[in-house]
């Protein structure tokens, strides 16, 4: 089988990284197609490869192109059972929370675009952002403690990937957060296939100026 993950810049698409990594999680070889974000026709050359919303990432199996993350990982967990616990009950929760973190999250991923070779300042944390940052606290800390281990639900699986971004963030705003948190969230950045994603967001030379002018 053909693999091509078609993705959008390193340095600003957070769906693209958890793409990436749930990839190098199977273990699987493959393809990237990198398309730059926010510049003219970038949906329409998604689309051309299979794509149906213009959107990254999606996933080429030889001929079959499957779109979205969520649906990304419910595709590879089918051969790949590491991506999702193997406890039916904790299978639910994690993706309770993946789900969450899809739809969930707004003011957070507004105010805090990611942007994971930059370092800033923030003026101002908003009520709403707060609250976006206190359920991620109660979600880390939450599970961390049932899972008494250094992962989310016992081995790392697609529910840290989806936090991965979410670290990126905090590094990029200085974003304060409890001791529990702030270590998981190190552990995360430290593993091998993220600080290899960072590096490549380093060398990419598209900047996009609405998320750098904030």
């Amino acid at each position: 089988m053909q693999y091509e993950l078609i993705i959008g810049n390193k340095n600003y698409s957070s769906w693209s990284m958890r793409a990436w990594l749930l990839m190098k999680l199977s273990g699987l070889r493959f393809r990237e197609n990198t398309i730059d974000l926010f510049t003219p026709g970038s949906r329409e050359k998604v689309r051309a490869l299979g794509g149906q919303t213009g959107l990254v990432p999606a996933l080429k199996v030889d001929d079959l192109v499957i779109w979205d993350t969520l649906a990304i990982a419910e595709y590879l967990y089918e051969s790949h059972s590491i991506i999702w616990p193997s406890d039916k009950n904790e299978r639910a929760i994690a993706r309770s929370i993946c789900c969450e973190i899809h739809s969930g999250i707004m003011a957070l991923r507004t105010a805090l675009p990611v942007n994971i070779r930059a370092r800033k300042t923030l003026d101002e944390i908003t009520d709403s952002v707060k609250e976006d940052i206190n359920r991620i606290e109660q979600i880390v800390e939450t599970r961390l403690m049932l899972s008494k281990t250094s992962w989310l639900f016992g081995q790392y699986g697609f529910v840290d990937i989806m936090f991965a971004p979410v670290a990126t963030r905090f590094q990029t705003y200085g974003v304060r957060t409890t001791s529990l948190v702030e270590k998981y969230f190190e552990r995360l950045l430290a593993l091998p296939d993220i600080q290899r994603w960072c590096e490549m967001s380093e060398l990419e030379s598209q900047r996009i100026e609405q998320f750098e002018d904030l």
